[in-house]
């Protein structure tokens, strides 16, 4: 079976699953009840500058705590040994389930910051310093959610208890993806964006080369 089947059944699989319907339909919610804090309190921020940062940090922390539970579920039921007398490469599994989970966690993202910008086009508040401030922050969050995917993987390949991997991925993986922008409170001439997308990609690459690794090192 090729990623391509894989990614396609896991994404079919995921997208009816009960956190990303929660996903599908109370990120877009958060985003329109976003609109009735007091003005006063944003300053001056967009609503869908805030709904990036939100949505982004919510989704990823349940998407990494469904992709770390998810894998530990299937190996205590032995799933992975109906997938491995078959011609399936150990790698594709893994990912399959990052691929389709990124995948379905961006679509939520996006169509949560549409709401926020049609909220913000109402309310007057779209003008071009805007929309850069939620393009950079949509970055941030799209980065910051990869590396919290792959760190979702990482707890759900290492340890073989549901409620171990969940709490992991709460507070370890939330915290350490907040570090790409954590540099740039210290060293001024840092561009936050770049920062993010440059160690969101590296780091993702990095953790997700080790999934591989200790995955195709596991005995089933």
């Amino acid at each position: 079976m090729s990623l391509r089947l894989l990614f396609l059944d896991e994404l079919r699989g995921y997208a009816k699953s009960k956190v990303m319907i929660v996903l599908w339909f109370g990120l877009p919610l958060l985003s329109f009840l976003l609109q009735f804090i007091n003005p006063g309190q944003l300053e001056g921020m967009p609503i869908s500058f805030l709904v990036s940062l939100v949505v982004s940090s919510i989704g990823g922390t349940l998407s990494a705590i469904m992709l770390s539970t998810s894998i530990v579920s299937e190996k205590i039921h032995h799933v992975y040994e109906l997938f491995l007398i078959r011609p399936v490469k150990r790698s594709s599994l893994i990912l399959a389930k990052f691929l389709a989970v990124y995948s379905c966690l961006v679509i939520a993202v996006s169509i949560s910051l549409i709401v926020g910008l049609i909220i913000d086009g109402f309310t007057g508040d779209l003008s071009e310093m805007y929309l850069n401030m939620t393009f950079d922050s949509l970055i941030i969050g799209i980065s910051s959610m990869a590396i919290t995917c792959s760190i979702g993987i990482f707890f759900g390949v290492l340890v073989s208890s549901v409620p171990v991997a969940a709490i992991l991925s709460v507070y370890l993986g939330s915290q350490l993806s907040s570090l790409i922008i954590l540099p740039t409170f210290f060293i001024e001439v840092l561009d936050p964006v770049l920062l993010a997308l440059t160690l969101g990609i590296t780091l993702t690459t990095i953790i997700m080369s080790l999934n591989l690794f200790l995955f195709s090192r596991k005995q089933f």
